[in-house]
């Protein structure tokens, strides 16, 4: 089962789950994936930030929309390192996960179309995602996560 926890900005800090890791000054809050996830030897924590779309025009298109960044962080001591960042959510992009995308209650905050693998994590998207893809898949190559072409193998 996933545990999420919805994180307010008193502070920015989310020392409690993610110990050394401060929000974007933009975010709005963050919800943190509470599950540590292992490639290899290394073990990574998601956290998913939320910005305003438009804040500088709230009138105007996406005005009180949201963008969701997927930041994906290496624990290491003796603080966490951000190792790919990813736009998961965008009003000004239309771009949404599958997930989030299912009409049931809460499905705002249902990251489970993040699904991690052995080399990294694949992004099932609502319609078409980024470069007109159904899903996308990032593995870690040289300590950073990237995206991958189609049908490319694990290195």
């Amino acid at each position: 089962m996933l545990i999420w926890k919805a994180i307010g900005l008193e502070g920015g800090s989310i020392d409690a789950v993610l110990g050394g890791v401060t929000l974007a000054p933009a975010a709005t809050g963050a919800f943190v994936d509470t599950r540590v996830h292992r490639i290899g030897e290394k073990r990574f924590r998601a956290l998913y930030q939320v910005f305003n779309s438009n804040a500088s025009n709230p009138m105007g298109l996406c005005g009180a929309g949201r963008e969701i960044h997927l930041f994906v962080y290496e624990l290491t001591p003796p603080k966490p390192i951000e190792r790919g960042r990813v736009l998961i959510s965008s009003c000004l992009e239309t771009l949404s996960l599958a997930s989030q995308n299912s009409g049931r209650p809460h499905s705002e905050s249902d990251f489970s179309s993040v699904i991690w693998q052995g080399d990294g994590f694949t992004i099932e998207w609502w319609g078409i995602g980024p470069g007109g893809d159904a899903s996308s898949h990032y593995a870690l190559r040289n300590d950073h996560f990237v995206p991958t072409q189609p049908g490319e193998r694990n290195r």
